[in-house]
């Protein structure tokens, strides 16, 4: 965590102060030297406690932009989601469509229940083909099929 990086660099910093002031009370050079080396160490262990802090920060910082993205994703996901209804769509096919008072002036169209399910907006389109009168429509997302014999609209009985 970066309290106690940050702690730890203060705890470094903190000696390197009580070093220094024990120099400045030394008279004898080999002394002085002794304790220019300990300070070295000292001011080089808390920036390293430094550095760590700033790099643990800024993971965390990075973390919880990503974290906050996917929070806004789904409360974004989630809203749309209402506004779709699960619908036979024919042969035993489903699909979600738009609730009547969701419609305005939308097109009418079906999602793939497959991609809903994971949170994936994927149309289902015409792929050209047919099996009879009916049509083939092709998922966008996941390339599942369902067979109709109409295509999307809105029903007055829905």
């Amino acid at each position: 965590m970066a309290a106690g990086e940050i702690a730890a660099a203060v705890t470094g910093i903190r000696a390197a102060l009580d070093i220094t002031k024990a120099m400045v009370g030394l008279r004898d050079a080999e002394a002085f030297r002794a304790k220019s080396i300990e300070l070295q160490a000292v001011v080089l262990d808390a920036f390293e406690k430094a550095i760590e802090a700033r790099e643990t920060y800024s993971t965390q910082a990075d973390r919880i932009r990503a974290l906050e993205a996917e929070v806004t994703d789904l409360k974004t996901w989630n809203a749309e989601k209402q506004r779709y209804e699960l619908k036979t769509v024919g042969h035993g096919a489903v699909a979600y469509m738009l609730k009547p008072e969701a419609r305005g002036t939308e097109t009418p169209h079906w999602l793939c229940p497959n991609c809903f399910a994971k949170g994936q907006k994927a149309f289902f389109q015409p792929d050209g083909r047919k099996v009879g009168r009916d049509s083939i429509y092709l998922c966008a997302g996941c390339k599942s099929q369902m067979i109709v014999t109409y295509s999307a609209k809105w029903l007055d009985s829905e």
